[in-house]
Formats: structure tokens, C-alpha cells, sequence
């Protein structure tokens, strides 16, 4: 049996993060394996309009030195994040604890049509001054705010990240009441750079609390190989035969591998062989071996640990045996697209009978799912959308022996920003697989 071994690029919720962190810190900080996608870059460049000085050393390393985010140089600013949520989110809660600063934020027309009320409300409810507050774009005007209090119902990092460092920012205490328990790297990364945060149990999800006057300081941040990139070729490598595909330096944070536990219930082979932690991440590699899956129906109470991996859940599912489905979702129709129609649409397209729902979907797999012709699917804009249909196809062709392509997009350009080296991986294992 072949194995083929392989490197993927950094995480991107990590890159982001200790792009802002590094920012954030007075001294010089280094970043290692960072993501170069456009989503990451742009809030590298974010802080280079506000006078951070930022070096590269190679594709994925840079070196950041700031005087902190108390004393960016430049006060004002307009800042394009392109089609990155996390990075207008994120930036949004720095921005608006940050005093004496006036940012204006805007993003790609599929960035503009996303809710940011979840984001500026809880803010403004803080004292943040946002115009407009609804979508892209808007400007913020930094200030002092108040102590923040806020109970998290969404289960979104994003509004959580947002609003601790809109309290760091404004060196102000915050409790934040989180009922549904959402990815935690803001957390483990501030804690690896020196801030003392508190985060127990409760009842109903988690207490956070963050004392005034937090510092965060200037670190060497190694990111770990991004989790839901890896999640693509780890489900080619469970439908294959006579392929083992073992990814390296995974992120092997709870919240971003639920969807290997989703695929061994399904009946996956998958070994994990741990490694030492970076920023405050676990780390290992995995490694696939050819195996029959048959379909779950995914517990509502799993989705927002599953949320950017079930489209390619969704794609494993279409070549596995039984019913397939999941609900709870609801979440999924507002990430880079309404992913529950674009999934829905396009297996349509193919030939699939899908149940959609407004939070989920149902439809009845074929592992012995055969072309009958070519066809063009909607990107809707969205990478992942693309890098899951693509999988597909890659997993039909050395099934059933198809030897050109049957299905192509209306723009495949989107992949650049979270996984430009997607195709390129892809190629490689095929040509490997031959």
C-alpha cells in the first residue's frame, strides 16, 4: 500500500491570531509556517497601515515588531480584509477598545452581505462607537469603553474574540457568559502570550472573566498545519484503495477535530500520533487508511464544532452508504455563503435527491456514484464549497477509473483565500495514486 506523506499550510484561525497578537505586544515577535492566503495577509496589512513594522524572512515567516496596540503609529486608517470574517471581526473588537484610532473596515462584496450585528451590538452596548453597525463597510472610532458583560448564545468565537480584545484593548474587565461552547484558540494563544485569563465551567457552557490591565507579550509563534485543510484529503484517503495519506503538524485542538470522531463513527481507519504543543495548541499527525464508511445522522449538539467541516462531511457522506443528515445548522447559511444551498444545489446538480432544510439536510448516499454527465457547479463564492466538490470529483475519477473531469465551477479563484496550495496538493497525491 503507497503512503503519501504531506505538509499543508498553517492554520488559519491560528495565523490570524498571532498576526494580531504579535501586533498587539510592544517588542519583536516571530511568526513561523503563518498561512500566505489572502484572508491572512490582509490583516497582516491591517497593522502595517497602522505603522507596524512587519518583515518577512521566507513565504510563511515574519518578524513583527510594534509598539503595541496602545501606540500604533498611524490613527487612521482604511483597512480591506477582502473575504475574511475573522479578520473584520476580530479587528472590529480591537479597534473599538482602542482609543484615539478611526478605522474604516470593508471587505469583498461577499464580505459585505455578512451579518456584523453580532459583532458591533454587544460592543456598542459597551460604549463602542461603530457607523454604520449592521454591514461592511463601517468605521470605527476607538475609545475607552466600559467593563463588558455579555452572554454568548451563538456560539461564535468570533463574537468571543472580539470582545476580549476589545476589553484588553481597553484595559477593562470583562465577564463573558458563554452558553455554547465555541473554538477556544483565542483563549490558549493570549494565555501562551503572558495575559491571565480565567475560563470555568457553569451550568450552561463556560464563565470567562478577564481582570483590567492585561499586557500581552512579544512571542515566537510556530503555527500548527491548519485542521480543516487537512480535513480534504484526509476523506480522499478514506475512500482511496491502496493509499494511506498521513498529514503532518495537524492542530489537534478539540474543537477543530470533532469531525474525526463524525468520520469514525462512520467507520474511518485513522491513526494519530501526538506531538509536542505550540502556542498552546496540541499538535500530531494523522494518517488514513482505506475504509468502508457508512452514514451518521450528526447530533445538533455537535455543529459548532463541526461547522466549517461539514461541507466536506457532506462530500464524504455523498460516496458512503445509508442516510446521511444533519440539523442545528442554521449557522452555515451565514459563513462565506449559505453553505446549506450551495451543498444542496450542487449535489442536485449531480444527481443527488436531497431533503434541504433551513438548518440541515438529509439525502441517501452512493458509493458507486458513476458520471452520467459533464457539469458546471455554483462556487457561491465560497473556498470550501469548491475544495469539497472537488475532493469529489478526485475520489469518483480513481474509483471508477474517470479519467477526465465531469464537474467544473464558475470561478475556482476563491480557494486563494484560506488554501492556495490546495491544488497543488491535490495534484501531487493523484499523480502519486496513479
Amino acid at each position: 500500500m503507497k503512503q503519501v506523506s504531506i505538509d499543508l499550510p498553517g492554520d488559519k484561525s491560528l495565523s490570524h491570531r498571532a498576526a494580531i497578537f504579535a501586533s498587539m505586544a510592544k517588542g519583536k515577535s516571530r511568526i513561523k509556517n503563518f498561512l500566505a492566503a489572502e484572508d491572512t495577509l490582509h490583516t497582516l496589512k491591517a497593522f502595517e497601515k497602522l505603522g507596524v513594522n512587519i518583515q518577512q524572512i521566507n513565504k510563511t515567516e515574519y518578524k513583527i515588531d510594534s509598539f503595541g496596540y496602545s501606540s500604533f503609529q498611524n490613527k487612521v486608517a482604511d483597512i480591506y480584509v477582502g473575504n475574511s470574517g475573522t479578520g473584520a471581526r476580530l479587528l472590529t473588537g480591537l479597534f473599538a477598545g482602542t482609543s484615539g484610532i478611526q478605522v474604516t473596515l470593508d471587505g469583498d462584496k461577499s464580505l459585505r452581505k455578512r451579518p456584523m450585528k453580532r459583532i458591533t451590538e454587544p460592543l456598542m452596548a459597551a460604549g463602542a462607537h461603530i457607523e454604520p453597525s449592521d454591514h461592511l463597510p463601517y468605521t470605527v472610532y476607538g475609545k475607552k469603553l466600559l467593563p463588558i458583560f455579555w452572554e454568548e448564545k451563538l456560539g461564535s468565537a468570533q463574537v468571543k474574540s472580539a470582545l476580549i480584545l476589545a476589553a484588553i484593548a481597553s484595559q477593562q474587565s470583562i465577564r463573558l457568559e458563554e452558553k455554547k461552547p465555541s473554538r477556544d484558540h483565542t483563549e490558549n494563544m493570549l494565555r501562551y502570550a503572558g495575559v491571565f485569563l480565567e475560563k470555568e465551567p457553569a451550568e450552561e457552557g463556560y464563565i470567562i472573566e478577564l481582570e483590567p490591565d492585561q499586557v500581552l507579550n512579544p512571542m515566537e509563534y510556530h503555527i500548527l498545519s491548519d485542521a480543516s485543510s487537512a480535513a480534504f484529503f484526509l476523506v480522499l484517503g478514506l475512500h482511496l484503495p491502496n493509499l494511506q495519506i498521513k498529514a503532518n503538524r495537524v492542530l489537534l485542538n478539540p474543537y477543530r477535530i470533532a469531525y474525526l470522531d463524525v468520520l469514525e463513527k462512520m467507520g474511518a481507519k485513522l491513526h494519530i500520533q501526538k506531538i509536542s504543543e505550540q502556542c498552546g495548541e496540541q499538535g500530531g499527525h494523522i494518517t488514513t487508511l482505506p475504509s468502508e464508511l457508512t452514514n451518521v445522522s450528526i447530533s445538533s449538539n455537535l455543529i459548532p464544532a463541526l461547522i466549517d467541516e461539514l461541507p466536506i462531511l457532506t462530500i464524504a457522506a455523498a460516496l458512503s452508504k445509508g442516510e446521511f443528515s444533519f440539523r442545528g445548522a442554521k449557522e452555515l447559511r451565514k459563513k462565506e455563503s449559505d453553505r446549506i444551498h450551495a451543498l444542496v444545489t450542487n449535489l442536485r446538480i449531480l444527481g443527488y435527491e436531497v431533503e434541504e432544510y433551513e438548518d440541515g439536510l438529509s439525502f441517501i448516499g452512493n458509493p458507486n456514484y458513476i458520471p452520467e454527465k459533464n457539469v458546471k457547479l455554483n462556487s457561491f463564492y465560497d473556498h470550501r464549497i469548491i475544495m469539497s466538490f472537488e475532493i469529489f470529483q478526485a475520489i469518483v475519477q480513481k474509483r471508477q477509473n474517470v479519467t477526465s473531469t465531469f464537474l467544473s465551477f464558475d470561478d475556482t479563484s476563491w480557494v486563494q483565500t484560506s488554501f492556495p496550495e490546495f491544488y497543488f496538493i491535490l495534484q501531487t497525491i493523484s499523480l502519486l495514486d496513479d
